[in-house]
């Protein structure tokens, strides 16, 4: 289950990355699945329920966040809120997508709360799957891209990792080529002269296989957490996540079981788990 909060206008009164909001006593807990009385007997209990942040237009983009505090006070209830920077906007261009949340007819016009029996984060990757293209920005087909023949049939590992273990990853990526896998490390596989946002896109968009490299400081940079999204966003690829340290996995990440391993036995680790 999730809250569903629908806002008027995505301006000056629009939702923030945090802020309160405060709707009217007639505009809460409505147009809800069943079953929704618990949320409307003790409402306090919303505040456990992930959130999807929208409104009332077509050309705009949702949100995932949380509830942090409710508060009733002259018929009206104040909401303080936050928004989750770890995750992708959501595209809801039209009513076809509004109604994958369980969202139809006059509601998708009606700024409100409503409780939704339905899995958000899985509704969401539905939303963001995304079509793989045949070819890289800079001309590539599939196997020359991924380096070997028959990758179109192979695992295509995409080994997600901080700056600072560049070389650590260096090494993993060779020691899963040669127990057949085919792997993309960005600093590796990509030349100077390459569109390098445009080529990890590629990668993300034709890998089978996302590998999460866990260090301290993963999240630091926006880099893996983006990539952490897109490969949410695909619902095809399998996620696997290895912890390197005591860094934990946050975010869409924390949703995966992570696998503890060294950095000296993570390529057969990987090697396992991709077989399980």
């Amino acid at each position: 289950m999730f809250n569903l909060l629908i806002h008027v206008s995505p301006n000056e009164w629009g939702w923030h990355e945090t802020g309160t909001y405060t709707l009217e006593s007639d505009r809460v807990l409505v147009y809800c699945d069943d079953p929704a009385s618990e949320y409307r007997d003790d409402i306090q209990r919303c505040k456990e329920l992930p959130c999807l942040f929208s409104y009332e237009r077509f050309d705009e983009y949702g949100r995932i966040g949380r509830i942090s505090s409710i508060t009733e006070h002259s018929g009206d209830i104040d909401i303080s809120y936050s928004l989750d920077p770890r995750f992708p906007p959501i595209p809801i261009h039209d009513k076809e997508t509004y109604s994958k949340f369980n969202c139809v007819g006059l509601e998708c016009y009606r700024t409100h709360w409503a409780v939704k029996n339905i899995d958000l984060f899985e509704t969401v990757l539905e939303v963001l799957a995304p079509r793989v293209p045949d070819e890289s920005p800079s001309g590539a087909k599939l196997d020359e891209f991924w380096r070997g023949r028959g990758s179109r049939n192979r695992a295509r590992v995409f080994l997600s990792h901080r700056a600072d273990d560049r070389e650590l990853v260096s090494k993993i990526g060779d020691e899963l080529k040669k127990l057949g896998h085919t792997t993309f490390v960005a600093h590796d596989d990509i030349k100077a002269t390459k569109m390098w946002r445009e080529e990890i896109l590629y990668a993300l968009s034709t890998m089978t296989h996302f590998v999460g490299l866990v260090a301290d400081d993963f999240h630091k940079g926006s880099w893996t957490d983006q990539e952490i999204g897109y490969s949410f966003a695909r619902p095809d690829v399998k996620r696997i996540f290895i912890k390197l340290s005591d860094g934990v996995p946050q975010g869409l990440a924390s949703f995966e079981q992570a696998a503890a391993s060294s950095w000296d036995d993570a390529a057969s680790r990987i090697s396992e788990l991709m077989n399980t």
